[in-house]
């Protein structure tokens, strides 16, 4: 498994992991003692929160 760090923000990170092209996104609750969900999506669930980003973008649009 080969990752490539696509964004690290202060609560989440997202990867690539190269050997089968999924997106791993990695979400810590910013705790003390920090614990950490990560969740790998495929193609189509990597577009399928991109429409919901950008629903949320035009429903909280100023």
């Amino acid at each position: 498994m080969a990752w490539m760090t696509l964004m690290d923000h202060d609560l989440l990170s997202a990867r690539l992991d190269t050997d089968d092209q999924s997106l791993l996104l990695e979400i810590n609750d910013g705790g003390f003692s920090p614990e950490y969900v990560t969740i790998r999506l495929g193609r189509e669930d990597v577009e399928l929160l991109e429409e919901a980003i950008r629903q949320y973008k035009d429903i909280t649009k100023k």
